[in-house]
């Protein structure tokens, strides 16, 4: 979900960022805390996200990457407000 606000060199998949999609990952991390290893990794991520703070962006793709065995195309920054943009109307269609 993430790749819409970070530069990174490739970039598979495409979810859009929308407030009912963090909200509802939000309410599963929630409701799965007993049973989510990383569960304080991704209620600090999406709770942040919730108040549209993406300032750390970058760091939670990177972050929430490792944990699924990511080890290249790491987000080297935040795009700008034109970056994105032109992703959302390239990759995702909108």
């Amino acid at each position: 979900m993430s790749h819409q606000k970070v530069i990174s060199d490739q970039k598979w998949g495409s979810f859009m960022i929308t407030q009912l999609r963090i909200e509802n990952l939000y309410h599963a991390v929630e409701e799965n805390k007993s049973n989510l290893e990383s569960y304080e990794l991704y209620e600090s991520i999406l709770g942040r996200w919730k108040e549209g703070n993406y300032k750390l962006v970058d760091n939670d793709h990177n972050d929430t990457w490792k944990l699924q065995g990511g080890w290249h195309s790491r987000a080297v920054g935040i795009a700008t407000e034109v970056q994105e943009t032109d992703y959302i109307l390239s990759k995702i269609g909108l």
